[in-house]
């Protein structure tokens, strides 16, 4: 039991979260820049979807000739998610100086920024073509039945390894290790896995612990309202909005923690370029 004990208190797992104990202020801060974010994003969207005619008729109005708007169709998109990835830079950027001083001395500057967007937009152009290709070479190969599956696995997978390559390559940018960042980080991916992919572990345990949290919460709620319907079955919406939220804040709160958790696990000096 005592060896057990002594590998657990020697994983990063254990690390991060004592870490993240002794400077709670700086995890919650790192939070609140998600959020902000976040919404920013959402009501910048909306403020802009709002400006765009819905009715077909007066959507031709607007744009006068079916050139301008096949232009637009095409043209928005792109500086929309460019102007989305400079929002997410700021911020992650602005993270990752919060983060760095929990292990070195480091001072809060936001220089390097034009480089860490146009990293950014390069790992973006990177996996989107990726999810292009394995889609486009899906949709040929395979049957409509089980094409959805196809790409939903191979969705996932993506997911996760971009998430990886992600967080590594801003690791190496915070780290000043910027020279062939793209080239690094991906060798770094390939090569050093099981250095760093521990993450998968501690994220699955995490939310297999929220779910029979919520679990055990959702059962107390529904044999409460079925023992006083009419009165607590208005309540229930209110019900599913916080539980909205609660997910939300536990998403943030595990991907905070990855962040913290792939610095300490990119950091080691068996792992850097």
């Amino acid at each position: 039991m005592k060896k057990i004990k002594k590998r657990f208190l020697d994983t990063s797992f254990y690390k991060v979260v004592n870490l993240i104990k002794k400077n709670l202020n700086i995890y919650l801060y790192t939070i609140v820049i998600d959020l902000t974010f976040l919404a920013l994003v959402i009501l910048i969207g909306k403020f802009l979807g709002s400006l765009i005619p819905r009715d077909p008729q007066q959507l031709m109005g607007f744009f006068k000739t079916q050139l301008n708007l096949l232009l637009f169709v095409f043209i928005y998109p792109v500086f929309y998610y460019l102007f989305v990835i400079f929002l997410y830079s700021i911020a992650k950027l602005a993270i990752l100086n919060m983060i760095k001083p929990l292990y070195e001395k480091h001072k809060f500057t936001l220089k390097g920024l034009g480089k860490f967007y146009l990293l950014n937009i390069l790992l973006f152009a990177i996996f989107f073509s990726i999810f292009l290709a394995f889609t486009g070479i899906s949709a040929l190969l395979l049957k409509d039945n089980i094409l959805k599956y196809v790409v939903a696995i191979l969705s996932l997978i993506l997911f996760f390894f971009a998430y990886s390559v992600t967080n590594i390559a801003h690791t190496l940018f915070i780290k000043n290790r910027r020279n062939r960042v793209i080239r690094n980080t991906f060798r770094i991916a390939f090569r050093k896995i099981t250095k760093y992919g521990t993450f998968k572990i501690w994220n699955t345990f995490l939310i297999i612990t929220y779910i029979v949290i919520y679990n055990i919460v959702n059962l107390v709620v529904r044999l409460t309202v079925s023992l006083n319907q009419e009165a607590l079955t208005p309540y229930v919406p209110l019900y599913l909005k916080l539980f909205n939220i609660a997910s939300i804040i536990f998403i943030y709160l595990v991907v905070a923690f990855n962040r913290i958790y792939f610095y300490e696990k990119i950091s080691n000096k068996n792992v850097l370029p």
